[in-house]
């Protein structure tokens, strides 16, 4: 709220360059209704705006009011680009509409004529993943016009590790092992699944392999601020002063 207070005293509120920045500063920090707010008090938001508030929307996992924002968008005058499909591809994503994240990306196409690039691609993976919807992802991938990353087939591997499909799982994490045999983590999600399913031997298979070539785990960390100072935590850490 400081820098809000303050841009508004400056008078720079006006510049939609610095209100949408406020917007998407008031939705990274979890208040979305500040950031809806001040998008609503804005004269004429541009694409930058509209984008930044699906963002948030998306971000926040509010997928039917990400969508009804979209159509806000697009009764306004302002035609959505490839990111704005990002961030309706996202909301549908996080909240579960298969049929409107479809739609949506046909649109994309048919209707805007926008060229999907990979992470659209992605979008449509995670969500059909995340909805358990696991054959019908890989054969939207073998029909992908553009081939698939290593971001992708973890998409997809994750999906392997929540509904338990070790066989899948293992033919995801060969793939994406071979587009990226540095990242972590195929590796500590494939472990993963084969821990969940009690292949201990498996499991200790992939953590092998992992030292034999040198992949190492990032380690989970987090942060927390006191009093205006920083503090920096690792799982397992016993370092802190305060400990």
């Amino acid at each position: 709220m400081e820098i809000h207070e303050r841009i508004v005293r400056s008078g720079l509120l006006s510049e939609i360059t610095v209100s949408t920045s406020l917007v998407d500063m008031y939705a990274k920090c979890g208040s979305i209704q500040n950031a809806r707010e001040l998008f609503n008090k804005m004269d004429n938001p541009d694409i930058v705006s509209w984008n930044t508030i699906l963002a948030a929307y998306a971000m926040h996992g509010c997928g039917k009011e990400a969508l009804k924002l979209f159509e806000e968008m697009k009764h306004s005058g302002i035609d959505p680009d490839h990111v704005s499909f990002l961030h309706v591809l996202s909301a549908c994503s996080h909240a579960g509409l298969v049929n409107e994240g479809y739609q949506y990306f046909d649109s994309m196409k048919e209707d805007y004529h926008i060229t999907p690039a990979i992470e659209h691609y992605i979008c449509i993976v995670d969500l059909l993943s995340r909805a358990g919807h696991l054959d019908e992802a890989q054969a939207f991938i073998s029909k992908m016009p553009i081939e698939p990353d290593s971001v992708l087939w973890s998409c997809l591997l994750g999906a392997c590790r929540t509904h338990h499909n070790i066989e899948l799982g293992k033919c995801v994490a060969q793939r994406a092992i071979e587009l990226d045999p540095n990242n972590p983590s195929p590796y500590v999600l494939l472990s993963n699944i084969y821990a969940a399913a009690g292949k201990w031997d498996d499991r200790e298979k992939v953590r092998k392999m992992m030292e034999e070539r040198g992949v190492k785990k990032i380690p989970g960390c987090s942060w927390i601020e006191i009093n205006k100072r920083l503090h920096y935590f690792i799982v397992g850490d016993k370092s802190h002063p305060q400990m």
